[in-house]
């Protein structure tokens, strides 16, 4: 929170046993592609298609077939609305199983080549950019210290954690210049960060800037300043304790095992000097490895579930903290990036409600997915609209920024509903009703009366927006890309957001 593709012959390729596959230019529809939409939404990516024999279609990017078996590679790319990407690498298709392929030009094909290139790179370039992360301290206990042209890093957690935060942050500002491009005017600054190590010390932090919040994170625009505390230090540093006593336990069965036999092989020997017969020692040494067998499969099913939770939550607390920068972040940007040195800010409303939905995107191949509602905020902001206690639209418009960060008797119910409303606020100008557009942002200003602003913006008085937004909110269903409607009929007075939108690259 803030505190304020076309290449084909055009002839049928025939492959080994007479099969042909259809190699040509896709239209629009057969590629899976939407038109591209407008708004800040983001656009599907343009993908190539192999349809096989029995009818199934595979939508990603198709490589040239092989000049010696007419083999065909494909790799499947999936791009749920709303969740993470992932591909799937096809084994060679032969020929004979192929109907047809679709491809795009070869610009297209490159991009999205360069595009899966990307994804596919991305744990490995993201492991190899946090190594490559220049960190240095002032003294050996001192904080380190990261400087870049964009901003500045202070962090008292450990060097993984920094170096993770460093590569997230230069993602998110990188994706952010995409999404919505900086204003032509001087920048107000570079932007800084302070990353905590404890949680006392980011309590201290936040006394210090006279702020009182139960938020893991905030920015302060007068500042320029970031800081970020959360759990992810502790629950780093605990998940790795966690780690060393499980290897230390595995490690130990591991040599209990392999002592197994001479413990056998002693046992039967004790047994044979007290005259047990053999038959006795045989069934005295099967059920002894048995009984071994026994207890090291439910250690290692144990040390197993262990490192599962373990990991579950470290991921957790990671994808929190990176959702937490993304949204710090936005603040940072639209202050610093998106309005002149002496002009005043985005309206509250809308800051934060493009912060929560550029925290909830997904980050992959360097941009940042708006392609779908949050489930939990949707869910929450249905049950307010249905409830009656979503707050009016006017209200929302005119709400201080103590409505977002507390103080002065708000309540904390009352605190989240304002937040919710105007992400929902936020993410109908700018997906489904996509008046906003990714170039006007930075002219939206604070200055201007809200209510006047808003109706200009969106070509329409608040009496009948406001109940076209209700009911838009309550049509939209969690996992699918939300279709964007046309503002007709309506001519929007003048206003800087009303333009056109400019189609994403």
């Amino acid at each position: 929170m803030a505190l304020r593709r076309a290449r084909a012959p055009s002839h049928p390729l025939r492959h080994g046993a007479g099969a042909a596959v259809v190699v040509g230019v896709a239209s629009l529809a057969l590629m899976a592609a939407a038109a591209e939409p407008r708004g800040l939404a983001t656009a599907d990516w343009r993908l190539e298609s192999v349809t096989l024999a029995d009818g199934r279609r595979i939508d990603g990017l198709v490589e040239d077939p092989d000049p010696a078996t007419g083999d065909v590679r494909v790799v499947q790319v999936v791009r749920p609305p709303g969740r993470p990407m992932y591909v799937v690498r096809w084994p060679p298709l032969q020929a004979d199983r192929l109907e047809s392929i679709v491809r795009l030009t070869a610009a297209e094909h490159e991009q999205l080549a360069r595009r899966v290139r990307a994804f596919l790179d991305d744990r490995r370039r993201r492991g190899a950019a946090e190594t490559a992360v220049a960190l240095r301290r002032d003294h050996e206990d001192g904080p380190w210290l990261h400087d870049e042209d964009d901003f500045a890093l202070t962090s008292t957690a450990d060097s993984q954690v920094t170096r993770a935060a460093v590569v997230a942050i230069e993602q998110v500002l990188g994706a952010l210049a995409t999404l919505v491009p900086p204003g032509d005017g001087p920048r107000r600054g570079r932007i800084t960060v302070r990353l905590c190590g404890s949680g006392a010390e980011y309590r201290q932090a936040q006394r210090d800037l006279g702020v009182g919040i139960d938020a893991p994170a905030f920015y302060v625009p007068v500042r320029g300043l970031i800081v970020a505390g959360g759990e992810l230090p502790a629950i780093a540093a605990a998940a790795a304790a966690e780690e060393e006593t499980l290897a230390a336990t595995a490690q130990g069965f591991e040599r209990l095992d392999a002592l197994l036999e001479e413990r056998v092989r002693s046992l039967a020997a004790e047994l044979e000097s007290r005259g047990v017969g053999p038959r006795e020692r045989a069934d005295v040494v099967r059920r002894t490895r048995l009984r071994w067998e026994r207890e090291r499969t439910a250690e290692t099913e144990r040390i197993t579930a262990a490192r599962r939770a373990n990991d579950v939550r470290l991921k957790r607390a990671w994808e929190m903290f990176r959702r937490q920068l993304a949204h710090e972040t936005w603040h940072a940007y639209a202050d610093t990036r998106l309005r002149h040195r002496d002009a005043a800010g985005l309206p509250i409303w809308l800051d934060e409600g493009l912060a929560q939905v550029v925290e909830a995107a997904p980050l992959e191949a360097g941009e940042l997915r708006l392609d779908a509602p949050d489930p939990d905020r949707l869910a929450a902001l249905q049950a307010a609209i249905r409830n009656g206690t979503a707050p009016a639209v006017a209200d929302l418009l005119q709400a201080g920024q103590e409505r977002f960060v507390g103080g002065h008797g708000a309540a904390i119910a009352d605190r989240g509903l304002t937040y919710l409303a105007a992400w929902g606020l936020a993410l109908d100008v700018a997906m489904l009703r996509p008046v906003l557009a990714r170039d006007a942002v930075a002219r939206m200003t604070a200055d201007d009366d809200p209510v006047a602003a808003f109706e200009g913006m969106v070509g329409l008085p608040l009496d009948r927006y406001e109940p076209e937004w209700r009911r838009r909110i309550l049509a939209l269903r969690p996992g699918r890309r939300p279709e964007a409607e046309d503002p007709e009929g309506v001519t929007p007075a003048p206003s800087p957001a009303a333009s056109p939108a400019r189609s994403p690259p």
